[in-house]
């Protein structure tokens, strides 16, 4: 039997919606839930509790109990705070509907081993202290509906590949890729796979494990790129390309084409 540690381990995610009536969600929904783990600082509740009915009878001095009502424990979610950033506190601003996801062995793939509440933010308040300790704010939720239990974490979908050719033989000059309206800087027309993957990640909506590259280098060969991360197994938007800025050979192009649909 191997035991484990919840720290490295267990997940919490807030998902705005889940479309199924079971409140499980799709890798789809699971994959563009809110990441939350990173920031918790101490978790409370999540978990049900039954209210038991005392039966006793003139027969014994002993008190039999049936089960009861199942109740809600009181929830919450302790943060730290960003010194700059209040994204978290508007995405869980009071009254907020949604979703938190434990997968309390990780994402593994057909485990049952996730909780699904559905939740409405009661509150939303800051930790003022002058301790030697770090800034922390608490949301405290209702359960608002009979949770999903140690049900099965959904299968990985396939993650995108898509693949940049650049044709005409340039022999000099750049091009830029943009991908969901975030543009690259130039990209060499002898460029490598990693001097690829670096142009993509430093776009602001792909982090670095977003995508992988491989193939090139540029231009014989194409560079294929593997969506991942924030976008494991889902079916994302074609990057587009600009190549105006090519120089040399015969009417240089470069051609974006998804060969592998996500999703």
């Amino acid at each position: 039997m191997g035991r484990f540690s919840r720290k490295g381990v267990t997940k919490i995610l807030f998902a705005p919606t889940i479309a199924a009536s079971t409140y499980i969600p799709t890798r789809t929904e699971l994959s563009g839930a809110t990441p939350l783990t990173k920031q918790i600082s101490a978790v409370d509740g999540f978990t049900l509790e039954n209210q038991e009915i005392e039966t006793p009878d003139l027969e014994s001095t002993f008190t039999a109990k049936i089960p009861g009502d199942d109740q809600a424990a009181d929830s919450t979610l302790t943060f730290y705070e960003d010194d700059t950033s209040s994204t978290l506190e508007e995405s869980l601003a009071k009254g907020t509907t949604g979703f938190i996801i434990i997968l309390r062995k990780g994402d593994v793939p057909t485990s049952k081993s996730m909780d699904v509440y559905p939740v409405r933010v009661a509150s939303q308040s800051a930790a003022i202290t002058v301790d030697n300790e770090p800034a922390r704010w608490m949301a405290k939720f209702s359960i608002t509906d009979t949770p999903a239990l140690s049900v099965e974490v959904p299968a990985a979908g396939t993650d995108e590949v898509q693949t940049v050719t650049i044709t005409g033989t340039p022999t000099g000059g750049t091009y830029t890729l943009t991908f969901d309206t975030q543009t690259t800087a130039g990209i060499a027309f002898d460029a490598t796979a990693s001097a690829v993957q670096s142009a993509l990640e430093a776009l602001s909506n792909i982090d670095p494990g977003d995508v992988v590259c491989a193939g090139g280098p540029h231009p014989d060969t194409a560079i294929t790129v593997t969506f991942g991360g924030q976008y494991d197994g889902q079916d994302v938007e074609q990057m587009t390309a600009d190549d105006s800025s090519l120089t040399g050979g015969t009417t240089p192009e470069v051609t974006v084409t998804t060969t592998t649909p996500g999703g």
